[in-house]
């Protein structure tokens, strides 16, 4: 049998973990002719070094390259490596630290009492009686966005992210799987579909 005080934790478990869910969003330039684009290459600027190993660091860097190239030939694009693609592609990753309020309503059995029906007849019962807990936990949010850039004005054609906490104690497995997920939902949204 579950006590209160296991019952909470599994409810605060489970919360918790409920939390891993990926936000993806994205935005584009309704002038843009998404239509044409067959060719891409990575912008030639690095990701910038933002000081943090979290972040700056190559492992991860590589298993994004290698994600978006698989997903974007997957979608049909070619890579090309000499002349001029039809779009560039860039991201940027970050982290930061997010507060989190959990609200659990604990059941304490029943409580016992008297009172007058309303034909002043005397009654009595029971009721069940719950306790509201609120917890508060700070995780930390990782985000990934990816750039499509025009490479002719250099101007910015689309932009998709992807946001979920991060998983410090995940195997490099998982983090690879979880970064090829992120690269993969969040480019099913490129090219953005017509209205």
């Amino acid at each position: 049998m579950l006590t209160p005080q296991r019952s909470r934790m599994v409810i605060v478990v489970a919360v918790l973990s409920g939390c891993s869910t990926m936000q993806i969003t994205s935005d584009y330039d309704p002038s843009a002719n998404f239509a044409d684009l067959r060719s891409y290459n990575w912008i030639p600027e690095p990701q910038k070094v933002s000081g943090d190993p979290k972040i700056d660091n190559p492992f991860i860097e590589r298993r994004i390259r290698d994600a978006v190239d698989k997903q974007l030939a997957a979608q049909g694009y070619e890579k090309r490596s000499s002349g001029t693609p039809d779009f560039l592609i860039g991201y940027h990753v970050a982290i930061g630290k997010k507060l989190a309020v959990s609200t659990v309503n604990n059941y304490y059995g029943y409580g016992v009492g008297a009172g007058w029906h309303h034909r002043g007849a005397r009654r009595y019962g029971a009721s069940r009686v719950y306790v509201s807990e609120a917890y508060v936990y700070e995780y930390d949010q990782g985000s990934l966005v990816i750039d499509i850039v025009d490479p002719e004005t250099q101007k910015l054609i689309w932009r998709g992210s992807a946001q979920a906490e991060v998983d410090r104690s995940a195997s490099r497995e998982k983090r690879e799987k979880r970064i090829s997920k992120a690269v993969q939902k969040v480019l099913a949204g490129f090219p953005p579909k017509p209205k």
